[in-house]
């Protein structure tokens, strides 16, 4: 579990409010893709392979996580702004959290803490 900031906590995963969740929050100029989708695909391995499902693509580790992780962070922003209600959401929230979060990992809790953290 990750968790940043400080409480009151909104869980941003497929268990707590799904409008958080990467699996589920949609960005309208990419075809309505998930966040999760995007980020996946944008993978780059070893072998040459791209575009890649979530589940094909999960979980390994690309050689060009410096530049998804960049991406992460920035589609989490272009989903807020074309939300602009759930950022008036997140601001009854000091802090945020994923329970299926591991360190080392892209975090949709500390993708939404940065946001917020540069609206405020």
């Amino acid at each position: 579990m990750i968790k940043v900031g400080k409480p009151p906590y909104l869980e941003c995963s497929s268990r707590g409010d799904k409008r958080f969740s990467a699996f589920y929050a949609r960005i309208k100029r990419f075809n309505n893709k998930s966040i999760e989708e995007i980020y996946q695909a944008s993978k780059v391995f070893a072998d040459g392979s791209k575009g890649l499902s979530p589940k094909e693509a999960k979980g390994k580790k690309a050689i060009n996580m410096n530049e998804v992780a960049i991406l992460y962070d920035r589609l989490w922003w272009i989903y807020l702004k074309e939300n602009p209600e759930l950022i008036e959401v997140l601001k009854n929230y000091n802090g945020f959290s994923d329970m299926f979060g591991r360190e080392g990992c892209q975090c949709q809790a500390k993708s939404i803490y940065k946001c917020m953290q540069y609206l405020k």
